[in-house]
């Protein structure tokens, strides 16, 4: 009786199990909501931005200073500015090897400097820069009399060395007495025979410090090429920012030569005529 009383509780219980088993399979799985997140929240106040909506917007989208996530700080314009002004003086300067007239770098190579003309490399093609001089000693005492003297006396401040013949011989006794001369403020050297070599000469001195208190520098009318306009206008204008460079002619001396012209052609005009009347 005990055994047959145990199997039946066996039966029921494993009856019993079963039947939860059943309930829990065939009870329904419920479909849970995603949580709400604050982004969702944010969302749902949002405005939905329609196509066409700048068009149509009476309003301008910003303010008349403009949107306050593009402001630049002048520095930042200032360093930009600079940094363009270098690639630029970097590319005028290698004009006769750039990308290396398309012929292969040696293994050797670096971009860093001197920019695609270092150490010799295939397809850099150097030369040396023209330069002038005296044609006798007579002609150089000539240059370096008494104007030449005057302007090299000390605690000068204008140093006017035009119209005398000048040339890049010179330049490099000038810029032994620039050196070191905090007196000097204005320099001309306007028609005179200074080629790119005596404006390296120079434009090297000033940029390294020589005449720091000097303010203008007039060398227009002189024999450089460009190599020479790019050495003042991009490279000492960039290390001495505060001094003025005159390397092209005043507007107001072209417009006088201008002028003479119709004078001086009616002079030789009329003075053709004067000899062939006499001739006749």
């Amino acid at each position: 009786v005990r055994a047959a009383a145990c199997r039946s509780g066996t039966v029921v219980l494993a009856a019993m199990v079963l039947v939860e088993e059943i309930e829990e399979e065939e009870q329904p799985k419920e479909n849970k909501a995603p949580a709400k997140t604050e982004g969702n929240k944010k969302g749902e106040g949002a405005v939905k931005l329609k196509k066409g909506f700048l068009e149509s917007n009476s309003e301008p989208l910003y303010p008349p200073e403009g949107s306050s996530e593009g402001f630049v700080a002048p520095e930042t314009k200032k360093a930009h500015a600079e940094h363009k002004m270098n690639q630029d003086l970097n590319k005028s300067m290698n004009k006769g090897a750039e990308n290396n007239n398309n012929i292969e770098r040696p293994s050797w190579y670096t971009k860093e400097w001197p920019k695609d003309c270092q150490y010799n490399a295939p397809g850099c093609h150097l030369h040396e820069m023209e330069a002038s001089g005296h044609k006798s000693d007579i002609h150089r005492e000539m240059v370096r009399g008494e104007r030449w003297k005057e302007g090299m006396e000390p605690g000068i401040k204008s140093i006017r060395l035009s119209f005398m013949q000048a040339t890049d011989e010179d330049m490099a006794v000038l810029v032994e007495h620039l050196k070191g001369n905090k007196d000097v403020t204005e320099l001309d050297l306007s028609h005179n025979h200074i080629k790119d070599t005596g404006v390296q000469k120079l434009v090297g001195a000033l940029a390294a410090g020589a005449a720091p208190e000097l303010k203008e520098l007039r060398i227009y009318n002189n024999d450089f090429g460009d190599l020479g306009k790019v050495m003042l206008t991009q490279g000492l204008k960039v290390m001495r920012k505060k001094l003025e460079i005159v390397w092209e002619e005043p507007s107001w001396m072209k417009a006088a030569k201008e002028a003479k012209k119709p004078q001086e052609e009616g002079a030789s005009a009329g003075g053709a005529s004067a000899e062939g009347a006499s001739a006749e």
